[in-house]
């Protein structure tokens, strides 16, 4: 029995061991990755669709097969898909090329800067003429010069000029620089006296000079990440610029405000002389100040200028001086004016709350207390006000007090006027000689033709005077600012870009103006400076004056 049961349990442990299953693969999925670089897809199909083939051709498994399939046609979609965007992209210019351009913007949405909430100008009272009708107006003497006017479509090509003009284009001039003024210096330098708003050329070195870019940058959002994106306001107060057409680009060369450029335009004239004068300009550059960039200090003399700047940029209530047009391209403008007679009345009576201020602090803290509070816009204290829109052209006499807020992101063309010969000399001669105006230093800039800086010598010979007392206190201004050679001689170059304007214009009678009077003792002194200084003068100034007509110097 117990040799039974032995057997027994051997037969067992001999078929369990017999019946025990062998190790084995499971049925598995495999992720796998095929990377492919941006410049190898047509490689990579061709490859994957040759690995097909071959799996194919050499009867692999239906799996391997379906794995190179799916790799081919991966690597197929995704230039299929490329393929149909090129197309589309072409379908969107050819549709382009068959449209006309929707009207650009100063600034896009990453660029600009959100608009003011206010709408501006609740009425306009500001005259306003269409542009079929003034030139024939102003022909006849039916309009008063003596007060302000609007033009309605009165930028010519206004959707040209829409498109030339954008933050974008004006951002690819890299060569030029542009004058920029802190929050707090321009803060500082606003003022109600005359005297402190004549800025010597020398003081210039206030400003910061910047490329155009960097100006976008200060002014606008260019640049600027999601947490410091800029608001009109306070943020931007301080960032309008007004710079010489001629020095930022050549597009607006041909600009003119066409409609009114018959009885307006005379200023015109002097801008071939100008550009000219300009053009060599860089000649004389080592007889100033190196810190003083001559081209666009001289530039400053033009007529024409680009007026821009983002939402809530406007400078204080001034006087232009002169004469002159605006025409809106972008944006829209709020402007403010009064007559030099009621303005004093009012400084007279609301004292306590007129203030140098922005136009954006002026009309968001002391307008409406104005109104409301002294009288303003009462017999005594008339304004105007108006808003400006795009291709509206608006005309303001040059003693007009005025101030203009940006309520967009704006841009404009603005050119001084007047309205004869007589008042063209006018203001060459104020520019050469006028202590009457007690403008500093371009009232007395002929003084520095003389060794020094001799008031009196200037007056006798031009015939006015000036006052003893008067001399004394506008002398030792001069001394200050313009006491080296470098300068006076800034001061004399100016006189001689102003007389070469006057001898190369057509239909300007230069012997009604100081230029011939002056031309020769300006550039025998600026001569005798330079030897003291070891330069030397360039051949193309002489004691003989240019002469009339287009022609080298």
């Amino acid at each position: 029995v117990w040799h039974a049961a032995a057997l027994l349990l051997a037969l067992s442990v001999c078929s369990m061991v017999v019946d025990a299953a062998p190790p084995q693969l499971q049925d598995t999925k495999f992720a796998m990755t095929f990377h492919v670089q941006k410049d190898q897809f047509d490689q990579a199909l061709a490859e994957t669709t040759a690995l097909v083939e071959h799996a194919e051709s050499k009867k692999m498994s239906k799996n391997t097969i379906m794995l190179l399939r799916a790799a081919r046609d991966k690597v197929a979609a995704a230039l299929d898909e490329l393929k149909k965007r090129i197309k589309e992209e072409e379908r969107k210019e050819a549709l382009k090329k068959t449209q006309a351009p929707a009207p650009a913007t100063f600034t896009d949405t990453m660029i600009g800067v959100r608009a003011l909430k206010s709408e501006g100008a609740k009425k306009c009272n500001i005259k306003k003429y269409p542009s079929t009708e003034i030139a024939a107006l102003l022909d006849a003497g039916k309009i008063d010069l003596k007060k302000p006017f609007i033009v309605t479509a009165g930028v010519p090509g206004i959707e040209e000029q829409k498109a030339l003009f954008t933050a974008d284009i004006l951002m690819k001039n890299t060569v030029s620089q542009l004058r920029y003024l802190s929050p707090v210096k321009a803060k500082e330098r606003r003022s109600f006296d005359q005297q402190q708003q004549q800025v010597p050329d020398d003081e210039q070195l206030e400003y910061s000079m910047v490329s155009v870019e960097k100006y976008f940058v200060n002014c606008f959002n260019h640049k600027a990440k999601p947490d410091f994106r800029k608001s009109g306001g306070a943020d931007t107060e301080h960032c309008e610029q007004q710079v010489p057409a001629a020095y930022l680009t050549n597009s607006s060369e041909s600009f003119r405000f066409t409609n009114t450029a018959g009885t307006l335009g005379w200023l015109q004239k002097l801008d071939q002389g100008r550009s000219e004068f300009l053009s060599r300009v860089q000649d004389l550059q080592p007889l100033v100040n190196p810190k003083v960039e001559l081209t666009g200090t001289l530039a400053k003399g033009a007529s024409r200028y680009l007026v821009f700047g983002p939402a809530g940029s406007g400078e204080q209530l001034r006087q232009e001086g002169t004469p002159f047009v605006d025409g809106l391209v972008h944006g829209k403008r709020r402007w403010f004016l009064m007559s030099p007679k009621d303005f004093v009345n009012l400084r007279d009576k609301a004292a306590d709350v007129l203030e140098p201020a922005s136009a954006f602090m002026f009309f968001e803290q002391q307008l409406e207390e104005l109104v409301e509070e002294h009288g303003l816009g009462g017999k005594k204290m008339k304004f105007w006000e108006c808003n400006q829109n795009p291709g509206e052209m608006i005309y303001i006499p040059g003693d007009t007090i005025m101030t203009s807020l940006s309520m967009v992101d704006s841009f404009s063309h603005k050119h001084h006027v007047a309205t004869s010969m007589s008042g063209v000399l006018a203001k060459v001669n104020s520019a050469i000689w006028a202590p009457e105006s007690g403008q500093i230093p371009y009232g007395y800039q002929y003084a520095s033709c003389f060794d020094g800086v001799d008031l009196n010598r200037a007056g006798e010979t031009l015939g006015t005077n000036i006052n003893p007392m008067q001399g004394q206190i506008i002398g030792q201004i001069l001394s200050q600012y313009y006491g080296t050679p470098e300068g006076r001689n800034m001061l004399i170059i100016n006189v001689l870009a102003e007389c070469t304007a006057v001898f190369r214009a057509d239909g300007l009678d230069a012997a009604k103006s100081y230029c011939p009077r002056v031309w020769g003792q300006c550039v025998s002194q600026l001569t005798a400076n330079a030897k003291k200084m070891g330069k030397s003068m360039p051949d193309w100034i002489t004691g003989d004056p240019p002469k009339e007509g287009k022609q080298e110097l």
